[in-house]
């Protein structure tokens, strides 16, 4: 910039005042985004967003992790986990793009029942996930089980059950869809009643006999349902699986002795699962199990925010006190971060429109849901 001096003091004072005001906003942008003589995050703190109310598992997944961070995030931001519940996550999803600076100091913990919406076009839905930098993401599993009486011993007895199937589910739209469609995929008879708070009330349902077909997320199966197996009173059939990097579904970690939905399909079938259902299958165990909680920064956000942030997730997973101290909370998993993450997440992102399309048209002629049409 190129300043003109004139004779006139008046101009000359006013010409001054410019000049320290340029130096004084350059230095306050500097501190702003982080100076070039400390760590991005030196005295400064980070807002992780919940958008559920406190209690549930993604507000105990992000308060287990924020200390780690603290530590491990070079220059030691103080981290604050910050509940918008409502619109089951979504209000706290569109606040979190609109309502919070792109400065790194704000992030987003999501879970899957923010993601199956933006997936299947919610109209609420005005956050996009595909504007958001994935720093850490965390996967999970889950069990599908019968009640003995059914009959249902191995997976060519699925077609000839003894009892009406019964499942206890909470919403077609959340988690349950990747069960309904593992249902689908079997070509099962089961009878969905939907409506229930949760998935322990599900569970109580089958113990109580209202149900006889349900599933459970890996820590709870491991924690409520083991104990019903090894007293006779549940049959476990397949987990989920996992997606890996290439997208093939591969056999949960967390239960190397049980088959996943594509290995028990070629028990019951004798060839590989194949077709739309199956499609639509993989994609929605992507982002609903394989990344099934991401802590997201705006896209944006600054790239020293992003490195930052990156490197202190890479430095919690690597200890052995992060790993130990959250056997519970994280269900025996390795949560995702770097390149590894990246290409999960975008392999998430990455759900064929034709896909997405089956799937609204099987919600609205199965449950009648519309709203997505």
């Amino acid at each position: 910039m190129k300043l003109i001096f004139r004779k006139s003091n008046l101009t000359v004072g006013l010409a001054l005042m410019l000049l320290v005001s340029i130096i004084l906003a350059g230095c306050s942008s500097e501190s702003a985004s982080g100076s070039s003589d400390g760590p991005f995050y030196e005295e400064k703190s980070i807002e992780l967003v919940v958008p559920f109310g406190t209690g549930g598992g993604t507000d105990t997944f992000a308060r287990f992790v924020a200390p780690f961070l603290n530590e491990s995030v070079e220059g030691n931001p103080s981290i604050q986990t910050v509940n918008v519940p409502g619109g089951g996550s979504i209000n706290g999803a569109n606040e979190f793009v609109f309502s919070r600076e792109h400065n790194g100091q704000f992030a987003l913990v999501t879970s899957a029942s923010t993601h199956v919406p933006y997936f299947l076009g919610d109209p609420a839905v005005k956050y996009d996930l595909k504007e958001m930098k994935p720093v850490l993401g965390l996967p999970t599993g889950g069990v599908v089980y019968v009640n003995p009486e059914t009959g249902i011993e191995s997976p060519k007895d699925i077609q000839n059950p003894k009892q009406d199937l019964v499942y206890a589910g909470i919403s077609a739209t959340g988690l349950d869809l990747v069960t309904l469609l593992a249902f689908e995929v079997l070509e099962m008879d089961v009878e969905a009643v939907l409506g229930y708070d949760g998935r322990g009330p599900s569970r109580v349902a089958f113990e109580s006999g209202e149900s006889n077909i349900d599933y459970q997320t890996s820590t709870a199966f491991l924690t409520n349902v083991q104990p019903l197996v090894e007293e006779g009173k549940a049959n476990p059939l397949f987990a989920f699986g996992q997606l890996d990097e290439n997208g093939e579904v591969i056999r949960d970690p967390a239960f190397p002795d049980l088959p996943s939905l594509k290995e028990f399909y070629v028990e019951a079938y004798g060839e590989e699962p194949s077709g739309e259902a199956w499609e639509a299958y993989k994609a929605f165990l992507g982002s609903s199990f394989t990344v099934q909680k991401v802590i997201w920064l705006h896209s944006d956000a600054p790239k020293e925010a992003v490195t930052a942030l990156t490197d202190g997730a890479e430095k919690i997973i690597d200890s052995s006190e992060f790993m130990e101290k959250g056997e519970e909370v994280l269900g025996g998993y390795t949560p995702y971060v770097g390149d590894q993450l990246n290409k999960v997440v975008s392999n998430m992102l990455d759900t064929d429109e034709e896909v997405l399309n089956w799937v609204k048209d099987y919600l609205e002629k199965e449950y009648e849901i519309t709203r997505y049409q």
